[in-house]
């Protein structure tokens, strides 16, 4: 008996293999998502991440494996003018196609079409977690 509840505590301790994809380029968007992966592998997973913002420090389990290039910097770089004429007509229909046209072209990047073509094998993903 004791010998199965070994195996069945190391079985269930054992950590995901997780991939997270945020390919938009918002930093109020990834703060949440950055929370959440590094609880991830502070709980003991290997957390293998794709997002336009790397981590400044190296943090343990957390894999920045492939940073995006960013299609346009909004941090500090736009007026108050160019906000309000860029969303003047419609804000949803300006936000949807600018947030839409550049997740598109980073899901073109040819190191995120590599990984969908050839994903790693050992081991795979256990989870995919997506914005």
């Amino acid at each position: 008996v004791s010998i199965l509840f070994v195996c069945a505590v190391f079985a269930t301790s054992d950590g995901y293999r997780i991939l997270g994809m945020f390919p938009y380029n918002g930093k109020s968007h990834f703060i949440m998502f950055e929370h959440l992966m590094k609880a991830l592998a502070r709980k003991g997973h290997q957390v293998d991440v794709i997002s336009t913002f790397p981590l400044k420090k190296p943090y343990p389990n957390y894999n920045d494996l492939i940073v995006l290039p960013t299609a346009r910097d909004f941090m500090n770089n736009m007026t108050y003018d160019e906000m309000h004429n860029m969303i003047r007509a419609s804000s949803a229909f300006a936000v949807a196609t600018m947030t839409g046209n550049d997740i598109c072209e980073n899901l073109k990047y040819p190191k995120f079409q590599e990984l969908i073509r050839n994903p790693p094998k050992d081991p795979p993903y256990d989870v995919v977690i997506m914005e």
